[in-house]
């Protein structure tokens, strides 16, 4: 059994529709400017700017496809491909720093210093709002891990997958997803920190939609009502904290 390191102390901030593991309820409305680390294609980036329209929005990410998708739907963000570990800001500039489903691809030994750098443009006060997949009961339904476990399957079914475009080295930049426990997550978070809150979320049905939604992203139907009835059931399960055995968690940090 885990041991509690900190005490959960933090409340969901912006829209009290959401559930508390999506990233908007915890985004305080007075951020002026966030970054978002891992930004993909711009999504969360693109609900900022509907629900926070003064906020000065930022975003990185390594696939350079992604990027330039982020880039043509929110040309007033800065949005810029990254390599490397550093992000390409001064000190404590952002209020608001986002890290979703993204600590999980990054090697075991670069870890730490990620979210050092990530610190590093917070600023004094700041949050990081870091969620990642947990190691619980279906961990082994990740569906980024069904290339590693069923390799000859993988190859077979997706040969060169959708995924993989926009990465320097192809398939060969992408690494197995790692599922953390709390406290091998917590202990991650360089001081001095304070963690307001944690919370988990997802069992079966969220890595299951995940697997259910590949065949909608591989014939690049994402208008698909099948897919938005998936979204809407993967969205209300990872609503529900299902404690230890949860699929995904959630951590509040602010800078001290």
């Amino acid at each position: 059994m885990e041991t509690p390191l900190f005490l959960s102390r933090g409340e969901p901030h912006g829209d009290t529709r959401l559930n508390k593991m999506h990233p908007l309820s915890w985004i305080p409305a007075q951020t002026k400017r966030l970054l978002d680390v891992g930004c993909n294609v711009g999504e969360l980036l693109l609900e900022c700017s509907k629900r926070f329209p003064d906020m000065k929005l930022a975003g990185v990410d390594v696939n350079a496809s992604a990027i330039e998708c982020a880039q043509a739907t929110l040309p007033d963000a800065e949005i810029c491909r990254t390599e490397g570990g550093r992000l390409p800001f001064p000190d404590s500039a952002f209020d608001c720093v986002t890290c979703i489903e993204v600590i999980e691809h990054i090697p075991a030994d670069r870890r730490a210093a990620t979210l050092q750098e990530i610190f590093r443009v917070l600023a004094p006060g700041g949050r990081l709002v870091l969620r990642c997949p947990h190691r619980g009961v279906f961990a082994w339904m990740d569906s980024n891990n069904i290339r590693f476990r069923l390799p000859h399957l993988y190859r077979l079914l997706v040969r060169s997958g959708l995924r993989d475009a926009g990465y320097t080295g192809g398939s060969a930049d992408i690494v197995w997803h790692h599922h953390f426990t709390r406290n091998e997550l917590l202990s991650l978070v360089p001081q001095p920190c304070s963690i307001e809150h944690t919370q988990y979320g997802g069992l079966f049905l969220f890595p299951l939609g995940d697997i259910l939604r590949w065949p909608f992203y591989r014939l690049k139907q994402q208008s698909s009502a099948m897919l938005r009835m998936i979204d809407r059931i993967m969205d209300w399960d990872i609503g529900i904290n299902y404690g230890a055995a949860s699929f995904t968690i959630l951590a509040i940090i602010r800078k001290a």
